[in-house]
């Protein structure tokens, strides 16, 4: 948070100007009241912040496990396509060749990783 900026009014030898007994709003309920007000707008803004934060950090961790979990599919079905492929160039129509088509159609085979 930045520093605060001292006006001209603020004396520069008092800690705090409403705490300084030369300063007439100290003592002013109104002013107290808008203070106490002020503070409380101030302590929900921080609260609202810091929870949109930890909202958000829930969000991106959320979007990293699903795209590591993209990412290995994306890599499933590359190997698919190799494997494919050499079957096909190399016309190999053995029992072993349709089984690995027949495996690689059928789909993913589900795993405990989802969730």
């Amino acid at each position: 948070m930045p520093a605060r900026r001292r006006t001209a009014n603020t004396p520069s030898t008092s800690k705090d100007a409403g705490e300084s007994p030369m300063s007439p709003q100290a003592d002013d309920p109104a002013y107290q009241l808008k203070r106490k007000k002020n503070n409380e707008a101030v302590q929900r803004t921080r609260e609202k912040t810091k929870k949109t934060a930890e909202e958000r950090k829930k969000r991106i961790d959320g979007l990293r496990r699903e795209n590591d979990q993209l990412k290995v599919q994306i890599e499933q079905g590359e190997k698919h396509i190799a494997t494919l492929r050499d079957l096909i160039i190399h016309g190999e129509k053995t029992e072993d060749g349709h089984r690995i088509i027949e495996e690689i159609l059928a789909g993913p085979e589900p795993n405990d990783d989802n969730d």
